[in-house]
């Protein structure tokens, strides 16, 4: 059928106005332009809406059992293009975003507070996972963009580098390598017990990647799967390991201690993870904006 919302709008207005004269002025057009429109809608329905005489514009019976559900067609119209509109400008909205547990309880509370601040109208969900978890969750569209280092190259996926988070020792404070303030060397770690992260976590491939690792360091004799287990594994003294920065443990008693890392120097590239090809919502490509600005900035790594 070639029925049009001007079709449906310009019904309306006769059917309200009861004349074409006030209708056409209603909606800004002719009236022998309306005339056209009411003519042609009527032979796509095949049937009269209107009787007319020299004095009135009456509905048929066809016309009038048809009015509600016109008037219904263009109040969804008009509230589906106000939806629209309120997402595009950010007044409504919801935002997923998947991101590593470190970045999640260090970076992402301010930065969602400051977003929440300027559209307070669109909701952030947040979802923390390991570096394979994130690339999962965003190839399976569960949530609009992730922050994380790059688990597995993923043709599906874009990976746009935001900053970079430099590699330290981990070890409690009466470990024998926390004394001093210099930097050490991988080669420092093989008489040590070191504590690993599983594969999965995006730790482990950037790890195994150095040349010349110790056998202690490429396979430990305790591996973990998350950071809070690895911090408990180091409070109690079973170990030492290798953090990024921002993944340092928390520790609020302060039983634990970092130096530098170096020979070589290694840091993990974290990550703005999007679907190749595919756009982001409005508050979703803002808050997407905001993260690349303040971590452009971070000085962690510089």
């Amino acid at each position: 059928m070639n029925v049009t919302l001007k079709h449906l709008q310009a019904f309306v207005a006769v059917a309200q106005e009861g004349s074409f004269t006030r209708a056409a002025r209603r909606l800004a057009l002719s009236q022998p332009a309306l005339t056209i429109q009411i003519h042609q809608f009527e032979e796509e329905l095949g049937v009269r809406l209107f009787d007319r005489t020299t004095r009135r514009v009456l509905l048929t019976d066809n016309g009038t059992e048809f009015l509600p559900t016109a008037q219904r067609l263009l109040d969804d119209v008009q509230t589906a293009i106000s939806e629209v509109r309120d997402v595009a400008a950010r007044r409504r909205g919801r935002v997923g975003v998947a991101t590593l547990p470190s970045i999640a309880v260090k970076l992402m509370p301010e930065m969602v507070g400051d977003f929440r601040r300027d559209y307070p109208g669109v909701s952030v969900h947040l979802l923390d996972a390991n570096a394979s978890g994130v690339q999962a969750r965003v190839r399976r569209k569960e949530v609009d963009f992730g922050l994380a280092s790059q688990w597995a190259p993923d043709e599906d996926l874009q990976f746009e580098t935001v900053m970079r988070d430099p590699f330290r020792v981990v070890c409690r404070r009466d470990h024998p390598l926390a004394a001093g303030e210099g930097p050490l060397g991988w080669a420092d770690l093989a008489e040590q017990d070191f504590l690993g992260l599983a594969p999965d976590t995006g730790i482990r491939p950037l790890i195994e990647a150095i040349a010349d690792l110790p056998a202690s360091v490429r396979q430990p004799p305790v591996e973990v799967s998350n950071i809070a287990t690895l911090e408990g594994m180091l409070t109690a003294g079973l170990g030492v390991t290798v953090l990024p920065e921002l993944a340092l443990p928390s520790d609020p008693d302060g039983r634990l201690t970092s130096r530098p890392l170096h020979g070589p120097a290694l840091s993990r590239e974290l990550c703005v993870i999007t679907r190749r090809g595919r756009s982001l919502s409005p508050a979703a490509q803002s808050l997407r904006d905001l993260i690349v600005s303040r971590l452009a900035g971070d000085p962690v790594g510089d």
